[in-house]
Protein backbone atom coordinates (compact mmCIF):
# COMPACT_ATOMS: atom_id res chain seq x y z
CA UNK A 1 0.00 0.00 0.00
CA UNK A 2 2.81 2.39 0.83
CA UNK A 3 4.33 1.79 -2.62
CA UNK A 4 1.11 2.96 -4.26
CA UNK A 5 0.98 6.11 -2.16
CA UNK A 6 4.60 6.95 -2.94
CA UNK A 7 4.05 6.32 -6.65
CA UNK A 8 1.01 8.61 -6.70
CA UNK A 9 2.89 11.33 -4.84
CA UNK A 10 5.88 11.07 -7.20
CA UNK A 11 3.63 11.15 -10.25
CA UNK A 12 1.88 14.29 -9.02
CA UNK A 13 5.18 16.06 -8.37
CA UNK A 14 6.53 15.12 -11.81
CA UNK A 15 3.36 16.15 -13.62
CA UNK A 16 3.15 19.43 -11.76
CA UNK A 17 6.59 20.49 -13.04
CA UNK A 18 5.78 20.02 -16.73
CA UNK A 19 6.88 22.97 -18.82
CA UNK A 20 4.28 24.47 -21.12
CA UNK A 21 4.44 27.13 -23.82
CA UNK A 22 3.81 30.40 -22.00
CA UNK A 23 4.68 29.04 -18.59
CA UNK A 24 8.18 28.24 -17.43
CA UNK A 25 7.85 25.86 -14.47
CA UNK A 26 4.75 24.88 -12.56
CA UNK A 27 5.67 23.85 -9.04
CA UNK A 28 2.85 22.51 -6.87
CA UNK A 29 1.63 24.26 -3.75
CA UNK A 30 2.38 22.05 -0.74
CA UNK A 31 0.87 22.57 2.70
CA UNK A 32 0.89 20.57 5.92
CA UNK A 33 -2.11 21.01 8.23
CA UNK A 34 -2.13 19.35 11.68
CA UNK A 35 -5.34 19.27 13.74
CA UNK A 36 -4.87 19.03 17.50
CA UNK A 37 -7.68 18.55 19.97
CA UNK A 38 -8.08 18.79 23.73
CA UNK A 39 -11.27 16.98 24.70
CA UNK A 40 -13.17 16.09 27.85
CA UNK A 41 -16.50 14.25 27.93
CA UNK A 42 -19.07 13.61 30.64
CA UNK A 43 -18.87 9.85 30.16
CA UNK A 44 -21.43 7.15 29.53
CA UNK A 45 -23.26 7.28 32.86
CA UNK A 46 -25.78 9.90 31.75
CA UNK A 47 -28.12 11.18 32.92
CA UNK A 48 -27.44 10.06 36.48
CA UNK A 49 -23.86 11.25 36.90
CA UNK A 50 -22.40 14.09 34.85
CA UNK A 51 -18.71 13.88 35.72
CA UNK A 52 -16.27 15.17 33.15
CA UNK A 53 -13.24 13.02 32.38
CA UNK A 54 -9.65 14.18 32.50
CA UNK A 55 -8.88 16.22 29.33
CA UNK A 56 -7.22 14.19 26.59
CA UNK A 57 -4.64 15.67 24.23
CA UNK A 58 -4.77 14.15 20.75
CA UNK A 59 -3.40 14.72 17.28
CA UNK A 60 -6.66 14.27 15.43
CA UNK A 61 -5.23 14.30 11.92
CA UNK A 62 -2.23 15.40 9.89
CA UNK A 63 -3.14 16.47 6.36
CA UNK A 64 -0.73 17.04 3.47
CA UNK A 65 -2.07 18.92 0.47
CA UNK A 66 -0.29 18.91 -2.92
CA UNK A 67 -1.99 21.13 -5.49
CA UNK A 68 -0.90 22.50 -8.84
CA UNK A 69 -1.64 22.94 -12.53
CA UNK A 70 -0.77 20.08 -14.85
CA UNK A 71 -1.02 22.33 -17.91
CA UNK A 72 -3.04 25.45 -18.88
CA UNK A 73 -6.21 23.36 -19.06
CA UNK A 74 -6.14 21.12 -15.97
CA UNK A 75 -4.97 20.93 -12.38
CA UNK A 76 -4.44 18.19 -9.83
CA UNK A 77 -5.31 18.15 -6.11
CA UNK A 78 -4.04 15.47 -3.73
CA UNK A 79 -4.82 15.36 -0.02
CA UNK A 80 -3.02 12.78 2.10
CA UNK A 81 -4.13 12.27 5.70
CA UNK A 82 -2.72 10.42 8.67
CA UNK A 83 -5.30 9.95 11.43
CA UNK A 84 -3.91 10.10 14.95
CA UNK A 85 -0.34 9.97 16.23
CA UNK A 86 -0.05 6.18 16.40
CA UNK A 87 0.74 3.55 13.78
CA UNK A 88 -2.18 4.43 11.52
CA UNK A 89 -1.10 4.40 7.85
CA UNK A 90 -1.09 7.41 5.57
CA UNK A 91 -4.37 7.49 3.62
CA UNK A 92 -5.45 9.10 0.38
CA UNK A 93 -8.21 11.45 1.48
CA UNK A 94 -8.70 13.02 -1.95
CA UNK A 95 -6.85 12.65 -5.26
CA UNK A 96 -8.41 14.08 -8.39
CA UNK A 97 -7.73 15.97 -11.59
CA UNK A 98 -9.94 18.80 -12.84
CA UNK A 99 -10.25 19.97 -16.44
CA UNK A 100 -10.95 23.69 -16.06
CA UNK A 101 -11.10 24.87 -19.67
CA UNK A 102 -11.15 23.60 -23.22
CA UNK A 103 -14.34 21.53 -23.02
CA UNK A 104 -17.59 22.48 -24.83
CA UNK A 105 -19.84 25.03 -23.07
CA UNK A 106 -17.02 25.69 -20.55
CA UNK A 107 -17.80 22.48 -18.70
CA UNK A 108 -15.49 21.60 -15.81
CA UNK A 109 -14.77 17.89 -15.40
CA UNK A 110 -13.35 16.30 -12.24
CA UNK A 111 -12.19 12.68 -11.99
CA UNK A 112 -10.77 10.75 -9.05
CA UNK A 113 -11.49 10.40 -5.34
CA UNK A 114 -13.15 13.46 -3.83
CA UNK A 115 -15.80 14.85 -1.49
CA UNK A 116 -19.09 14.57 -3.36
CA UNK A 117 -20.96 17.79 -4.16
CA UNK A 118 -23.87 17.41 -1.77
CA UNK A 119 -24.72 20.22 0.62
CA UNK A 120 -22.24 22.76 1.94
CA UNK A 121 -20.32 21.08 4.77
CA UNK A 122 -19.65 17.81 2.91
CA UNK A 123 -17.44 19.61 0.36
CA UNK A 124 -15.30 21.41 2.98
CA UNK A 125 -12.42 19.90 4.96
CA UNK A 126 -12.83 20.06 8.77
CA UNK A 127 -9.89 22.43 9.29
CA UNK A 128 -11.74 25.05 7.23
CA UNK A 129 -14.85 24.98 9.45
CA UNK A 130 -15.34 27.76 11.96
CA UNK A 131 -16.64 25.15 14.47
CA UNK A 132 -14.83 22.01 15.66
CA UNK A 133 -17.39 19.19 15.50
CA UNK A 134 -19.46 17.92 12.59
CA UNK A 135 -23.15 18.92 12.87
CA UNK A 136 -25.37 16.10 14.16
CA UNK A 137 -27.56 15.95 11.04
CA UNK A 138 -24.54 15.72 8.71
CA UNK A 139 -22.86 13.03 10.80
CA UNK A 140 -26.03 10.97 11.17
CA UNK A 141 -27.01 11.01 7.51
CA UNK A 142 -23.59 11.22 5.79
CA UNK A 143 -21.31 9.48 8.30
CA UNK A 144 -18.32 10.60 10.34
CA UNK A 145 -16.17 11.30 7.27
CA UNK A 146 -18.86 12.50 4.88
CA UNK A 147 -19.52 11.13 1.39
CA UNK A 148 -16.03 10.72 -0.06
CA UNK A 149 -15.90 8.39 -3.04
CA UNK A 150 -14.33 7.64 -6.43
CA UNK A 151 -16.20 9.04 -9.38
CA UNK A 152 -16.58 11.72 -12.00
CA UNK A 153 -18.17 15.15 -11.58
CA UNK A 154 -19.25 17.67 -14.21
CA UNK A 155 -20.14 21.29 -13.53
CA UNK A 156 -21.39 24.11 -15.73
CA UNK A 157 -22.41 27.74 -15.27
CA UNK A 158 -26.10 28.25 -15.99
CA UNK A 159 -27.22 31.21 -18.13
CA UNK A 160 -28.91 33.22 -15.36
CA UNK A 161 -27.74 36.68 -16.37
CA UNK A 162 -26.01 38.61 -13.59
CA UNK A 163 -26.77 35.85 -11.06
CA UNK A 164 -23.88 33.40 -10.62
CA UNK A 165 -25.42 29.91 -10.77
CA UNK A 166 -23.54 26.63 -11.11
CA UNK A 167 -24.84 23.09 -11.63
CA UNK A 168 -22.85 20.05 -10.45
CA UNK A 169 -23.67 16.44 -11.32
CA UNK A 170 -21.72 13.53 -9.75
CA UNK A 171 -21.63 9.83 -10.60
CA UNK A 172 -19.62 7.90 -8.03
CA UNK A 173 -18.82 4.33 -7.01
CA UNK A 174 -21.25 4.11 -4.08
CA UNK A 175 -19.05 2.20 -1.63
CA UNK A 176 -19.39 5.03 0.89
CA UNK A 177 -23.18 4.75 0.79
CA UNK A 178 -23.13 1.03 1.57
CA UNK A 179 -20.89 1.59 4.60
CA UNK A 180 -23.38 4.10 6.05
CA UNK A 181 -26.14 1.51 6.47
CA UNK A 182 -26.08 -0.22 9.89
CA UNK A 183 -29.07 -2.37 8.92
CA UNK A 184 -27.78 -3.60 5.56
CA UNK A 185 -28.06 -7.39 5.42
CA UNK A 186 -29.44 -7.67 8.95
CA UNK A 187 -32.10 -10.09 7.72
CA UNK A 188 -30.01 -11.73 5.00
CA UNK A 189 -28.65 -14.61 7.05
CA UNK A 190 -25.09 -14.41 5.75
CA UNK A 191 -22.33 -11.84 6.14
CA UNK A 192 -20.24 -13.27 3.29
CA UNK A 193 -23.13 -12.90 0.86
CA UNK A 194 -23.70 -9.30 1.96
CA UNK A 195 -20.01 -8.53 1.49
CA UNK A 196 -20.18 -9.92 -2.03
CA UNK A 197 -23.23 -7.88 -2.88
CA UNK A 198 -21.78 -4.77 -1.30
CA UNK A 199 -18.65 -5.05 -3.40
CA UNK A 200 -20.73 -5.15 -6.57
CA UNK A 201 -21.35 -1.97 -8.53
CA UNK A 202 -23.89 0.23 -6.75
CA UNK A 203 -23.46 3.68 -8.23
CA UNK A 204 -24.50 6.80 -6.39
CA UNK A 205 -25.74 9.97 -8.06
CA UNK A 206 -25.65 13.47 -6.60
CA UNK A 207 -26.42 16.92 -7.92
CA UNK A 208 -26.23 20.46 -6.58
CA UNK A 209 -27.33 23.85 -7.85
CA UNK A 210 -25.64 26.84 -6.23
CA UNK A 211 -26.50 30.52 -6.63
CA UNK A 212 -24.41 33.39 -5.34
CA UNK A 213 -25.51 37.00 -5.39
CA UNK A 214 -24.91 40.26 -3.53
CA UNK A 215 -27.60 41.41 -1.12
CA UNK A 216 -26.16 44.88 -0.55
CA UNK A 217 -22.89 46.76 -0.73
CA UNK A 218 -21.49 44.88 2.27
CA UNK A 219 -23.28 41.53 2.19
CA UNK A 220 -23.84 38.52 -0.04
CA UNK A 221 -25.88 35.33 0.02
CA UNK A 222 -25.19 31.82 -1.25
CA UNK A 223 -28.08 29.38 -1.74
CA UNK A 224 -27.81 25.71 -2.62
CA UNK A 225 -30.19 22.86 -3.41
CA UNK A 226 -28.86 19.29 -3.54
CA UNK A 227 -30.13 15.80 -4.17
CA UNK A 228 -28.55 12.37 -3.83
CA UNK A 229 -29.66 8.80 -4.32
CA UNK A 230 -28.09 5.37 -4.04
CA UNK A 231 -28.55 1.81 -2.83
CA UNK A 232 -28.25 1.72 0.97
CA UNK A 233 -29.12 -1.98 1.36
CA UNK A 234 -27.47 -4.03 -1.43
CA UNK A 235 -29.01 -7.33 -0.31
CA UNK A 236 -32.59 -6.11 -0.65
CA UNK A 237 -31.83 -3.58 -3.42
CA UNK A 238 -33.35 -0.79 -1.32
CA UNK A 239 -32.74 2.81 -2.32
CA UNK A 240 -32.63 6.08 -0.41
CA UNK A 241 -33.31 9.64 -1.55
CA UNK A 242 -31.73 12.69 0.07
CA UNK A 243 -32.72 16.30 -0.45
CA UNK A 244 -30.76 19.20 1.00
CA UNK A 245 -31.11 22.97 1.14
CA UNK A 246 -28.28 25.18 2.39
CA UNK A 247 -27.56 28.87 2.75
CA UNK A 248 -24.66 31.09 3.75
CA UNK A 249 -25.10 34.79 4.44
CA UNK A 250 -22.11 37.04 5.08
CA UNK A 251 -22.14 40.68 6.12
CA UNK A 252 -18.71 42.32 6.12
CA UNK A 253 -18.72 45.84 7.51
CA UNK A 254 -14.97 46.26 7.00
CA UNK A 255 -11.80 44.17 7.00
CA UNK A 256 -12.01 43.86 10.80
CA UNK A 257 -15.67 42.98 11.38
CA UNK A 258 -18.06 40.47 9.78
CA UNK A 259 -21.01 38.18 10.50
CA UNK A 260 -21.50 34.78 8.84
CA UNK A 261 -24.75 32.86 9.25
CA UNK A 262 -25.19 29.48 7.58
CA UNK A 263 -27.30 26.38 7.84
CA UNK A 264 -28.53 23.22 6.16
CA UNK A 265 -31.67 21.13 6.19
CA UNK A 266 -31.49 17.49 5.08
CA UNK A 267 -34.54 15.44 4.07
CA UNK A 268 -34.37 11.64 3.97
CA UNK A 269 -36.72 9.15 2.30
CA UNK A 270 -35.86 5.44 2.15
CA UNK A 271 -37.32 1.95 2.20
CA UNK A 272 -36.14 -0.29 5.04
CA UNK A 273 -36.42 -4.08 5.08
CA UNK A 274 -38.70 -5.66 7.69
CA UNK A 275 -37.64 -8.74 9.63
CA UNK A 276 -40.93 -10.42 8.72
CA UNK A 277 -40.43 -9.63 5.04
CA UNK A 278 -41.18 -6.77 2.73
CA UNK A 279 -40.17 -3.19 3.35
CA UNK A 280 -41.55 0.00 4.84
CA UNK A 281 -40.93 3.65 3.89
CA UNK A 282 -39.28 6.02 6.37
CA UNK A 283 -39.02 9.80 6.10
CA UNK A 284 -36.84 11.80 8.50
CA UNK A 285 -35.20 15.22 8.73
CA UNK A 286 -32.21 16.98 10.28
CA UNK A 287 -30.86 20.55 10.34
CA UNK A 288 -28.34 22.93 11.87
CA UNK A 289 -27.84 26.70 11.96
CA UNK A 290 -24.64 28.50 12.96
CA UNK A 291 -23.55 32.12 13.42
CA UNK A 292 -19.95 33.32 13.52
CA UNK A 293 -18.86 36.87 14.43
CA UNK A 294 -15.41 38.11 13.39
CA UNK A 295 -14.10 41.06 15.38
CA UNK A 296 -10.80 42.91 15.66
CA UNK A 297 -9.77 41.10 12.47
CA UNK A 298 -8.12 38.05 14.10
CA UNK A 299 -10.79 36.95 16.60
CA UNK A 300 -14.15 35.25 16.18
CA UNK A 301 -16.90 33.84 18.34
CA UNK A 302 -19.81 31.68 17.31
CA UNK A 303 -22.67 29.38 18.20
CA UNK A 304 -24.36 26.44 16.45
CA UNK A 305 -27.68 24.68 17.11
CA UNK A 306 -28.30 21.07 15.95
CA UNK A 307 -31.43 18.97 15.66
CA UNK A 308 -31.71 15.68 13.82
CA UNK A 309 -33.78 12.55 13.50
CA UNK A 310 -32.10 9.27 12.56
CA UNK A 311 -31.93 7.87 9.02
CA UNK A 312 -34.00 4.84 10.12
CA UNK A 313 -36.31 6.15 12.84
CA UNK A 314 -38.25 9.39 13.30
CA UNK A 315 -38.50 8.82 17.07
CA UNK A 316 -34.69 8.63 17.47
CA UNK A 317 -33.76 12.30 17.84
CA UNK A 318 -30.51 14.06 18.66
CA UNK A 319 -30.18 17.71 19.56
CA UNK A 320 -27.48 19.90 20.98
CA UNK A 321 -25.23 22.82 20.21
CA UNK A 322 -21.73 24.22 20.18
CA UNK A 323 -19.99 27.45 21.09
CA UNK A 324 -16.48 28.46 20.07
CA UNK A 325 -13.83 31.16 20.11
CA UNK A 326 -11.42 31.51 17.20
CA UNK A 327 -8.06 33.14 16.59
CA UNK A 328 -6.65 33.57 13.08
Amino acid sequence: MMVRYCSLLTLALLMATIKTGAQTSLNPDISVIPRFRVESSDGGSLPADRVFSRPQFTLEELEIAIQGYLNPFARADIFLAKPGAGDEPLEIEEAYATVLRGLPYDINLRMGKYLVEFGKINTVHPHAWSFVSRPASIERFLGEEGVNDIGVSASILLPTGGLYTRLNVDLFDGATLNSLDPLSGSTSGGVGLVDTLTSATRYGIASRVTSFFPVGESSDLELGVSGMTGIHDPYHELRFWYGNVDFKYKWKRDSYTSWTIQGEGLFNRRDVARVAGGSEPISTFGAYVSADHQFQKVYSAGVRVDWSEAPYASDDRAYGGAVWMGYY
